[in-house]
């Protein structure tokens, strides 16, 4: 797994983050441009030159506007697609709802049949301590990842480093370390319900750091020279410049992080290890168990209460502040 990671990391990313400094916005001569021997090897090859020009072509012709296009349209006719499209997004949406309500009644009648309201009940109770974990270790992952990922992000040598080995730690399966964190758990005496909660995040808090690395890395040199010369230091520094430079950014780590953490609790919430099984009260250890037990019924409640608690907190929680994100904090 180490070498597939190093291979694509030379053969895509660094290539990738070579050709994408073209288009960084700067007015002033910034740090090193990123390079990559495979993107050079790339553009100085004549057989990739001729073997892509065809596509070149064809790809130029798909977006260039045709003299058809530019002609004006009158202005009823212009009304009158619009009015169409209108009606088009209705029924659209009009479908979309009906098949969602057929899927919700459908799903209702499967669930009633095999499990009584009080399983109900308790299903979203452990829900809820299900989001209490999600939300706590999205905190604390991301009081560790953002001041690291901002220091990455302003250092392009070091994160050239520190890539590839956050690209394997985040590709490392975390199931692996289940049978250290039961032995540890037993031997001390721990609290399952407390301590198996930081495998949910072990293999999703790289969305974090790898998103506020991105957004401290497009961080303009401008601004970084206007801190300096204002003598904007500490708290301030963080809270004037870092910070809401990278807040869209650690948005869409924050919000897949949180995704993954939902989905790692069905097998972190229950960790086994030889004869010794630990488990965690909360809605991915009743999933667990539902499905080694074949229980179709408590199987499908789990995962249309995950769905709605996600869907939930999507709609209340994180779409809120990354419209505030995009319409407050956007370098642009």
């Amino acid at each position: 797994m180490l070498i597939v990671i190093l291979i694509y990391d030379q053969l895509l990313f660094r290539p990738l983050v070579a050709w994408a400094d073209h288009f960084r916005f700067e007015q002033q001569a910034g740090a090193p441009a990123p390079r990559s021997w495979v993107l050079t090897a790339l553009r100085r090859s004549q057989l990739v030159s001729s073997a892509v020009a065809p596509l070149a072509r064809a790809w130029r012709w798909t977006y260039l506007p045709s003299s058809r296009s530019r002609r004006p349209q009158p202005a009823a006719r212009r009304q009158i697609s619009a009015g169409t499209a209108a009606w088009l997004d209705r029924l659209w949406y009009g479908a979309v709802a009906a098949i969602c309500l057929l899927a919700l009644w459908k799903i209702a009648a499967f669930v009633l049949a095999g499990v009584t309201p009080a399983e109900v009940g308790t299903a979203v109770l452990l829900g809820l301590a299900t989001m209490v974990r999600v939300f706590v270790l999205v905190a604390l992952a991301s009081l560790v990842w953002v001041p690291i990922g901002v220091w990455l992000g302003l250092r392009p040598a070091a994160a050239r480093i520190a890539q590839p080995i956050a690209q394997f730690m985040a590709a490392f399966p975390a199931n692996l370390l289940f049978p250290l964190a039961v032995s540890a758990i037993l031997a001390l005496r721990l609290d399952p319900d407390i301590w198996l909660s930081p495998l949910m995040i072990l293999g999703t808090q790289w969305y974090i750091l790898f998103n506020v690395i991105a957004g401290a890395s497009t961080i303009p040199n401008e601004l970084r020279d206007i801190g300096t010369n204002l003598r904007v230091r500490g708290w301030l520094w963080w809270r004037r410049i870092a910070l809401p430079a990278v807040f869209p950014f650690y948005m869409t780590g924050a919000i897949t992080a949180s995704g993954g953490s939902w989905n790692a609790s069905i097998v972190a919430e229950i960790a086994s290890w030889g004869d010794t099984t630990l488990k965690a009260h909360g809605l991915g250890a009743f999933i667990a168990e539902a499905t080694q037990a074949g229980d179709f019924h408590r199987i499908v409640l789990g995962i249309a209460v995950m769905s709605a608690f996600i869907v939930a907190i999507n709609r209340v929680f994180w779409r809120p502040l990354y419209a505030l994100a995009e319409r407050k904090f956007g370098l642009g």
